[in-house]
Order: structure tokens, then sequence, then C-alpha cells
């Protein structure tokens, strides 16, 4: 997900001196081209830059980098999200884990034809440093639209192709000399800026020693506030190498000791609040602490603000950076203890990534491996792999490899972004810090196993694979201490693949109450999810949504906000009430999530969202579009690694299904003779769709009999695990293979397969198979049977309008109709509906116009009039 403050740009201080000549010399925004800002810190590119975009009065957009960005798929997820105004996938190739090259042409693409040029700024450039990165940004250059303006601000000239730039007249340049104040600009910088009067000596040595650096004379005005009779000797007390340096300490030196202490101890927080300030801070009072936070912002120390409201606020970087040198080089004692202090005051208002940044800035190893290796499991869950990969990075190595279940982590790490082979050397020093015979390594050795389990799935070694699953199990059930939540859930997940599920729905029942009473917010979502699966798969549809919303109640009781709580429980529902034949409520579910992956979800939940939204695209037979989003999904869940990727069916069985149903036979005979070999060799569930659909592909070779062994034997199998689903699939499946040849056998196992189904309600299994069963439901109807299907299927029937409306009002809409008569607000009811609140109100806007009202007041009344309240 995108972190929407980097999109922001900083605010311009109204104070700050116009820079006219610099504004000229910049002009209107070339189509096309690049405009450099390069100087080292503190020049005042950034303020340039502001003053720039709000002088054209043209639409531009801004990315502030940092060190993290230093990584292709990052930088380009971040650019392409600026570009669309924090929508990350807008702009997304089709496979968005791809070559880079893929995001700059679909970025380009996109803007090719637009007719007003917009300014992408991209802010310290100079923290981009990866050779392969730069030269994709430099092909990007190259290739921009007339409709693209490119500015860089950087400390550093960057390797972009510079001279051939200048060469070519494609680049308008800002240099350090460009930037240094003049003499009137120092004059009016130290009047306007910082209210001070100076005399022409001093303005001229100011300006001499410091060249015009814009921080060293902000940092040389501060000192002089404070001793306003201090001469030109003591500019020649310091190196102008060192002068920031010298200042920053000149500036502490001359302030109150308690001021002076109160800003060293919150340059060790990114960014800070009253309430942080207070804890870093304990022998004051709040009164005292939030006097000296005004004192800071009304003596212009470097304070900026991070919102509206005044609540945080980050120094400059150039300040703080000089702030830390002195507190790590001077205060050694002070330096770790405030960084504890600070990220003690993180982990309790649960934030414990910055807690983590704390830590490693103070190298305080042990104490950031601790907190990565808590946050490590539920990134690990998620599969948000890039804030753990770059902790992990910043610690020694010796740290992780003295840490059983750091090692652990650092494998997973590793195996989900497909380094198998540099995964394994970690999992095995897992396994030597482990002492056979410690009691509490059990439950570690226990996600070892599983982990090792995975590993042979991957490699495509299923012997091996079910050793070390039954390893596992053996593992766990012999150990003294009970399993954590995850490693439960794990343990559960393993058994789903093998495909227990009445095992699975024990153990995944057993990490759900062990979450709750460990408070693991995020586990607790990922049983529910996990859970509703088995449940729905084994026939127990309202069991599955019952646990859903018990869940959901729980986690809202906890303070989690229910939105979050939709972007993830929402796959789960979209499947239930599509096969459930729910379409409304499955498209409003499926809105949720195409918010959140467009805001920035991890690369396989989109995918696997992506999966969702093509099967509601059956329902209206636009298989077009179906095979359009498969295919876009299909290449992050082929490599996915995570357990995203084995929550449901493979893509390319999805594809094969979908041109089966739309009589694209060709098309699925190829997937069939790829699949083949492989399908039959391993029997493992999580390919067991994908047999069904080979089994028709089979029959549709003249190979029936082949097909009618392979689908008795599924039919044994899903019957003998309670995997109802798949079991009224294959009936199905056997169904439509028998029609031809022996159609009174097909319409028997056809009645088999819709009595299982009745009590979970599966519908969409027969429904999307359309007219291929009508022959089959017939024969039925002359045996006497009667059921949904007559209508749904055969007679097509369409349900008569509510009494007098033109158009009656759909099932949702009415139930949107009941919740505004109970009197609950437009949010409560996305809440309780589980839907955004933009569908919401669209609901109030259709009821509105059926109803012929303008108001909540006038729909209820006419409601009950016409009895649709009681």
């Amino acid at each position: 997900m995108l972190l929407k403050t980097k999109l922001f740009a900083p605010p311009l201080r109204q104070n700050a001196v116009p820079r006219v000549r610099l504004l000229e010399l910049l002009g209107a925004p070339a189509q096309g081209e690049l405009t450099l800002i390069h100087a080292p810190a503190g020049y005042g590119k950034t303020t340039l830059a502001l003053q720039w975009l709000q002088s054209i009065g043209q639409p531009y957009v801004w990315l502030s980098l940092d060190s993290q960005d230093n990584d292709s798929l990052r930088f380009w997820r971040y650019v392409s999200g600026t570009l669309a105004g924090g929508n990350e996938t807008r702009f997304a190739p089709a496979q968005t884990d791809s070559d880079p090259e893929a995001w700059v042409v679909s970025i380009v693409n996109h803007w090719t034809g637009q007719d007003q040029v917009t300014t992408l700024v991209l802010d310290d450039f100079h923290v981009i440093q990866d050779p392969a990165l730069l030269q994709t940004v430099n092909w990007f250059l190259d290739n921009l639209p007339p409709s693209l303006h490119v500015l860089i601000t950087t400390r550093v000239l960057p390797s972009l192709h510079i001279p051939l730039r200048r060469v070519r007249s494609h680049i308008t340049e800002i240099q350090a000399f460009d930037l240094s104040f003049g003499r009137t600009e120092v004059q009016r910088f130290f009047q306007e800026t910082l209210k001070l009067t100076l005399n022409i000596g001093m303005l001229d040595a100011l300006q001499a020693r410091t060249e015009g650096w814009a921080a060293a004379l902000q940092l040389a005005g501060l000192t002089l506030k404070q001793h306003p009779r201090q001469s030109t000797e003591w500019l020649e007390q310091e190196s102008s190498t060192l002068l920031v340096d010298y200042l920053a300490e000149e500036v502490l030196s001359n302030l109150p000791q308690t001021t002076r202490q109160f800003m060293l101890s919150m340059a060790t927080a990114r960014r800070f609040n009253l309430s942080l300030c207070e804890a870093l801070n304990p022998d004051k009072n709040s009164k005292e602490v939030a006097v000296l936070l005004d004192a800071l912002r009304e003596d212009n120390l470097f304070l900026i603000p991070l919102d509206d409201q005044g609540h945080w606020f980050r120094f400059h970087d150039l300040f703080r950076e000089n702030l830390l040198n002195i507190t790590s080089d001077r205060h050694p004692q002070e330096w770790l203890l405030w960084n504890r202090r600070a990220a003690d005051w993180f982990v309790s208002n649960d934030e414990r990534e910055e807690a983590i940044h704390c830590l490693l800035a103070a190298s305080l190893w042990d104490e950031a491996a601790g907190l990565i290796e808590q946050l490590g499991v539920t990134r690990m869950l998620g599969g948000q792999n890039e804030s753990l990969n770059w902790w992990l990075s910043r610690l020694p190595a010796g740290t992780i490899l003295q840490r059983p279940k750091l090692a652990l982590i650092k494998a997973w790490s590793l195996f989900c972004t497909e380094r198998i082979v540099e995964a394994e050397p970690y999992l095995d020093q897992a396994d030597r810090l482990l002492a056979q015979e410690h009691p509490d390594h059990g439950p570690l050795r226990t996600q070892i196993a599983i982990f090792r389990t995975q590993l042979a799935r991957v490699r495509g070694e299923d012997e091996l694979a079910h050793h070390w699953s039954g390893r596992a199990r053996t593992l766990a059930a012999e150990s003294d201490v009970q399993l954590n939540a995850v490693a439960q859930f794990a343990l559960g997940m393993e058994l789903y693949q093998e495909g227990d599920h009445p095992s699975t729905q024990q153990l995944m029942e057993l990490a759900m109450a062990s979450a709750r009473q460990e408070r693991n917010h995020f586990c607790v979502l990922s049983c529910s999810v996990i859970l509703s699966h088995v449940l729905f798969q084994q026939g127990f549809t309202v069991k599955a949504l019952n646990q859903l919303q018990d869940a959901r109640d729980w986690l809202i009781g906890e303070g989690l906000d229910p939105h979050y709580l939709a972007c993830w429980q929402n796959t789960a529902y979209v499947h239930i009430y599509c096969e459930i034949n729910q379409i409304e409520r499955a498209t409003e579910a499926l809105e949720v999530l195409l918010e959140f992956r467009d805001s920035g979800a991890e690369a396989a939940y989109g995918a696997l969202i992506l999966m969702l939204q093509a099967s509601l695209e059956v329902p209206a037979k636009d298989f077009s579009k179906a095979i359009r989003i498969l295919d876009s999904a299909a290449p992050v869940m082929e490599r996915d690694r995570s357990y995203w990727s084995k929550m449901g069916p493979s893509v390319s069985m999805m594809r094969a299904l979908y041109c089966l149903q739309s009589n694209q036979i060709q098309s699925a005979l190829l997937w069939a003779a790829e699949r083949e070999n492989a399908l039959l060799q391993h029997f493992g569930f999580l390919q067991e769709e994908d047999r069904i659909v080979l089994a028709r592909c089979l029959a549709l070779q003249n190979r029936k009999a082949e097909a009618v062994d392979l689908l008795l034997r599924i039919e044994a199998d899903t019957e003998a695990h309670g995997r109802i689903i798949n079991l009224v699939r294959a009936k199905v499946a056997r169904a439509l293979v028998l029609a031809a040849e022996e159609p009174d056998l097909a319409a028997d196992c056809l009645l088999q397969a819709i009595t299982i189904s009745e009590a979970p309600g599966y519908r969409r299994l027969f429904l999307d198979e359309g007219a291929a069963l009508i022959p089959l439901l017939r024969i039925l109807v002359k045996e006497g049977k009667r059921g949904w299907w007559e209508v749904a299927l055969i007679a097509k029937g369409r349900p008569a309008s509510s009494k007098g409306l033109v158009e009656p009002l759909t099932s949702r809409e009415q139930e949107v109709l009941d919740l505004i008569a109970q009197g609950l607000s437009n949010q409560s009811i996305a809440d309780h509906l589980h839907i955004a609140i933009a569908t919401t109100k669209a609901h109030l806007r259709n009821i509105y116009e059926k109803l012929a009202v303008s108001s909540r007041t006038q729909a209820v009344a006419k409601a009950r009039e016409l009895g649709l309240l009681e």
C-alpha cells in the first residue's frame, strides 16, 4: 500500500525569499522534457521547486523519495500511484511485478495524447542509486510524452545522461551556484524571513563565508538572534565544510538547556506529536512540553508541520541530521535512552514499524530484532514483504543467524521473492540453533517443518512434502508447549492443502481462539477468511457467514476499522455470495476490494481480487471480459508463494473452464494437453478442480471412459473428506460427460448434485453451465422432479414487480430501506452490509427514484404506504 504522505508537496513558507531570477530562468515547463535542480543539502532546492510550481499555475504531482525507493518495483509503483492521484494500479501494467520497462510503457501510453502538461516532481532523487533503476528512469525520460514534464531535485548530479541532454537542449538546469543567495537576497532573507536587521559588513561577511548557502544562513541567523552583537570574527572559527555542524552546535549551545535537551531528544523520531514529546521528556509535565513545542515553532527552529491540524511535526532533514550526529557523538547514553523511549512509545501506540526504525537507527540490534520477530510473522501472513525485507537488510547478518525465529523469517522473505536456494541455509541455521531437548522450541520446529513442506511442494517433490507435513503434525502433537496462533494457522493451512477439511476446520478454530487470546488481530482476520472457505466447501454456508460476522464483531470491539476488515473478509463474501447466486451482494463486496486493490494492495492479493472480479463476469455471460481479467492476474498468481495463491483455484483452470462454458473448445483442449500429465501424476487437493475440468476435456477428445473413471475417483475422495462443493462439481461434470450417450444416467447424476447442493445453497455451479444442462433437467421434470432450477434454467422466469412500483426494489435496496427505517446513517449501513459508502449512497438514490421521493423521511413513509415496511 502506498504511503500517502509521500505524495504531498511540503508547504511553502509564506515569508520565503522569492527567487525571481531563478523563476525567470526556469520559465514554463517544456513539453516532454526535464528540469533538474541539483545542489548539496540546504540550498533551497525544494523551496525553489515549490515557488516555480506556484508561479506557473499548471497541474503537478509530487513524490518525496526515500532510501526504500531505491528498488525498481517500489519506485515505479510510487511513480504510477503519484501520477494517478494515489491510485497505484491505474497506470500499472497488467503484470504488476513484471519488468520495470512495462511500467514505463504503461505510464507513457496512458499519458500520450493528454492536452495539458502535468509536471511530475521527484524530490530527493539522490537516494536513487541502483544502476538498473537509473537506466529505466533514463529510458522513461527519453520517451516522455508531450503532456508530461519531469522536475528532479537532488543533492548530486544523477546518472541520467545529463551531458547528452545538455547538448540536445532537452534539459533546464539549476545548480548550487545558481541557488546561492546574492547580496540582495541575503538581505531580504534576514529582514523578511528571520526579521533581523544586519549591517552591511555582517551581510557581506555572511554571504562570503556561507557562499549564499541558505541552510547555513538560517543557522547563522539563529545564532545572531541569540547574540545580536556578534562580530564577523566568529565566522572565521570554522572552515566552510564544517559550518553547518558548527552553527547547529552554536544554535544549541545558546539555547536554554531545557530547550536544547528537548530538541536533541525529539530528533530521535522521524516524526513526533505532543504525546511522544511527553514520553521522551518524562521529567516535564504536559504544559511544559506544549510550551517548548510552541517555542520551536515560533522561533523558526526548523520545525515542519505534517498535518493541517498542527498535531504532527518533523525537523528539517538537514538540521535533524546534525542533531542526530551531535547526540550520538556527544551524548551516547542519552541517545540510547531516547531511542528506547521513542520505541516504547511507538509500540504502546501500535506503531511498531516506527519503533523498529528508531531501534535500527541507534544500532540497538537485539531490541529491533525482537520487534521484527513480532511483526515479521504478521507480514508473512499478509504477504507484506517490502518492509520486512528492508528491516532485515539493516540488521547485521550475525544477529539474524543467532536467532532461530529471525532466521526462519529471513528464509521466508527470500522464499516469497523466489530466492529459494538462498532461503534454505537460513532454514538450516534455524534448525541448528534449536536445542532438541528445549521444550519451548517445539512450536518453532513445527513451523520449520511446515516451511520445508512448502519448499518440497514448490519443487514438485510430493513424497518429501508428505514426509515433512507428517513431521510437522508429529512435532505439534509431541510439544509440551501449545502452539501459538500463527503456528496453528500455518499447520491448518498445511492440512487445507492436503484436503483434510474436517481437521483443517478443527485446527483453524483453535487458531482463532488462540489469536483472540493473544490479541493477534491479523491472525484472527486470516483465520476467519480461511475458516469460512473451509466451512463453505463442506456445505456449511450459514455457519461460514456467521463465523465471519462473529470475527468481524470481535475485531470491531477491539477497535479495528470496519472498512479495513471488509478489505480482507470480502474475499470470502464475494466467493460465497457468488456461488449461492446473490450476485448483487457479491458485486457490492467486490467494490470494496477493488478500491483496496487500487489503493495499493500487495500484488498477490490484488491478483486474487482480479480472479474474484472475473468470476462475477460469468453470470452476465461476459466470458471474454472474464478471461481478459484472468490473463492480467495470471503472471502474479503463478509465481506467488504466499497463502493467497492457495485460497482459490488456479488461474489457468478458471480460464479453461470459461472457455468450455463459452464454447471455446480448442483453447480448453490446449490447456488440457499442457496440464494432463502433471494433474494425473500428482493427486493433491489444490488441483482437484483442475482435474474436474480436465475430465470434461478428456471426454471431448473421445476419452469418455477415462473421464468418467477420473470423476468417480474424485467423487469418492471428496465425499470421504467432506469436500462437498467439489463433490457437486464432479457430479455436474460427470452428468455433462454422460449427457450425449447416456442421458438418463446423466440426469440421475445431475439430480444427485442438485440434492446435495440444496442445503448449502450452491447455485452458480449449475447456472453457469446454462443451456448444456437443460436437456437433462427436462428429463427430471418428466420424472416429476421439481426445484428452483425450473425457473432459473428452464423457464427463465422473471419475478413480479412490487405492488405500486413501476420498477421493483432489488433485494439489496430493500435491505437498505429497512436499515433507513431503523435510523442508521449511511456509514452505519455500509458497515452493516460490508459495502462501500459510495455503494450505500447509490442504493439510496435508486430507492428515492423508484419511490418518487426526495428524502429519507419520505422514503420510509412511502414504503410503509406501499407495504414495503412493517
